[in-house]
């Protein structure tokens, strides 16, 4: 028989998203929007069931309407017999006063209260789940499942451990081996915690579904659910784009430039209803170069769902600090900008030199 899965995760249904200012609430419904869309695509595939891998939710007590709004979803997969098996995330973990306690769900829903591993069982398929309820706990430590005919499926919500650690700062929680994900006998396993979508080509196949819609200005590009199907033993994975609104940072370096033209050609090439854009605007141009990012934001901030344009544009080093007026302003200004810690204080700094070279050159 062909068993055939819907894998997702980290939705953080409920998230703030105070970086989007009064697209903040729109976002919100985007993201419920796109897990109605998830369940539309399950029903749609015929699929035997739904692994959510942790973070449904933002926080373990969000509000009554957003709950309602999951379980009711949720109960249209119980119309159609299809079982939602769901683990709890660090950011709706499993505890006292959670919502996974605090609330009714559907007969279809399995929720894992374990903190260690354990199996339950579906025609053709058995899956492996553990809650979670702390952030040391490493999932696959020591695990191997168990001998059946039945597909096989550990459920995690955790780090795999050859990650860069800058890069992602909650890279620690839960460890999770590439020699425990070989050893565990399993047929796949399906990972939540991370927001990008990762195949990590283990001998057992592996896979971080990421968020399906993105979240902040790390998430960049289309964003995915999982398409899983297990016939004759082997086990095929297909990502299904998802998303409504795309997140894009764009670095432009502006040392070169002598007019605003070039931002202007980029804003206009990224431009798109549902783009989210941040654009930061790097370099040290020469003082002919003027540009104003309030200007800009009104001209362009209406052809897009979000727009931020970041002014890290510095001044050329190579100005000369003489004896003159214009030399001496020069050297007075730099001196405070050097001391200067705070960077939005530094910044107007630079921005008052910039303005003030301008006023004596064209006085002088």
């Amino acid at each position: 028989m062909v068993v055939r899965l819907i894998q997702t995760a980290d939705l953080h249904l409920g998230m703030a998203f105070k970086s989007l200012s009064d697209n903040s609430k729109l976002h919100r419904i985007d993201c419920q929007n796109v897990f109605s869309k998830i369940i539309d695509i399950g029903i749609k595939e015929k699929v035997s069931a739904f692994l959510i891998g942790g973070d449904l939710f933002d926080n373990p007590d969000p509000p009554k309407s957003l709950v309602r709004f999951v379980i009711n979803e949720l109960e249209r997969l119980e119309k159609e017999k299809i079982t939602v098996f769901i683990i709890s995330g660090n950011h709706d973990p499993y505890k006292k006063g959670s919502v996974w306690l605090e609330y009714k769900f559907p007969k279809n829903v399995v929720i894992f209260d374990s903190s260690e591993l354990e199996p339950k069982r579906i025609e053709g398929l058995t899956v492996y789940g553990l809650a979670y309820t702390d952030d040391t706990k490493q999932p696959l430590k020591s695990f191997k499942a168990e001998k059946e005919d039945n597909f096989k499926v550990g459920l995690a919500h955790g780090s795999t451990t050859n990650v860069n650690r800058e890069e992602e700062p909650e890279s620690g929680y839960r460890p999770i081996s590439k020699e425990e994900i070989n050893n565990s006998d399993l047929d796949y396993i399906a990972l939540g915690h991370f927001h990008d979508l990762m195949n990590l080509k283990t001998k057992i196949p592996c896979c971080y579904s990421g968020t399906p819609e993105g979240l902040t200005f790390k998430n960049n590009g289309d964003r995915f659910v999982i398409l899983v199907s297990y016939s004759d033993k082997k086990v095929n994975v297909k990502p299904i784009k998802v998303n409504k609104r795309e997140f894009k940072t764009v670095e432009l370096d502006c040392t070169n430039f002598e007019t605003e033209h070039e931002i202007e050609k980029l804003l206009e090439k990224n431009e798109g209803e549902n783009n989210i854009l941040r654009l930061i605007l790097k370099g040290s141009p020469s003082l002919d170069f003027t540009f104003d990012v309030d200007l800009l934001m009104k001209e362009y901030e209406s052809k897009y769902f979000f727009l931020k344009i970041v002014d890290n544009v510095h001044v050329p080093d190579d100005l000369t600090e003489d004896e003159t007026i214009r030399g001496t302003f020069i050297r007075l200004v730099k001196a405070e900008i050097k001391k200067e810690k705070d960077g939005i204080k530094r910044k107007r700094l630079e921005n008052a030199l910039r303005i003030g070279i301008g006023y004596l050159d064209k006085k002088m």
